[in-house]
């Protein structure tokens, strides 16, 4: 008795009764879906990792701002009204200095019009920054900052300042920049902050990704 082979069993054609044109379109569609799954797969890892990047900016952000965090001042406008702020004059003067520098890309000059200022917890204080385009064409610079030490930061409050906005300078334009701040009253009730009499206020510009 003869066997059938198991090519033509269940009703399948044997492989070498299949048109051939048949079988290549069949291998063609196949390909074409795996190509098809591959890009999905893909396009949604790309667009799951942009997303994740654009928001982390901000996030992150908002996160230095509110809680002072690698060295961020605050910023947050709710932290602390201005008009009930007091100054502890029996407390000992804190001596806030000023620190500007710009990336190796960037065709300015930048730095503090004052060396430092004197002040007590809750007393407001105004330093400026100087920004000048030594080029011969627009440009648009963007500002970050840090505190240091480190530990000072949550304390350190601006009302007003230029961070994170982007600047723009015409050819050899120069301007001023405001920074408006206090330093929180609360620093005062902290012990880690006994040891503390200098805090510096560092910003740093950059060229403005894409912008001239």
């Amino acid at each position: 008795m003869m066997h059938t082979s198991s090519s033509v069993r269940q009703g399948q054609m044997p492989r070498s009764q299949l048109d051939p044109r048949e079988e290549f379109r069949r291998h063609n569609e196949r390909a074409r879906q795996k190509n098809v799954t591959g890009i999905l797969y893909v396009s949604s890892f790309v667009i799951i990792f942009l997303g994740i990047s654009y928001a982390a900016v901000p996030l992150y952000r908002m996160l230095c701002k509110r809680t002072g965090f690698m060295g961020t001042p605050k910023t947050e406008p709710t932290i602390r009204d201005v008009e009930s702020l007091r100054p502890l004059e029996n407390h000992r003067k804190l001596r806030i200095t000023f620190s500007g520098q710009v990336s190796t890309v960037l065709n300015w000059s930048f730095k503090p019009e004052q060396r430092q200022v004197n002040v007590v917890p809750g007393e407001t204080a105004l330093a400026f920054f100087k920004a000048y385009n030594k080029s011969d064409k627009p440009i648009v610079g963007v500002a970050t900052y840090n505190v240091i030490p480190e530990q000072a930061a949550p304390y350190f409050n601006k009302i007003q300042c230029f961070c994170f906005d982007e600047q723009q300078l015409d050819p050899k334009e120069e301007i001023d920049m405001p920074v408006f701040f206090f330093i929180d009253p609360e620093f005062a009730d902290d012990p880690l902050m006994d040891d503390i009499d200098t805090i510096t206020l560092s910003y740093t510009f950059f060229k403005s990704a894409g912008r001239d």
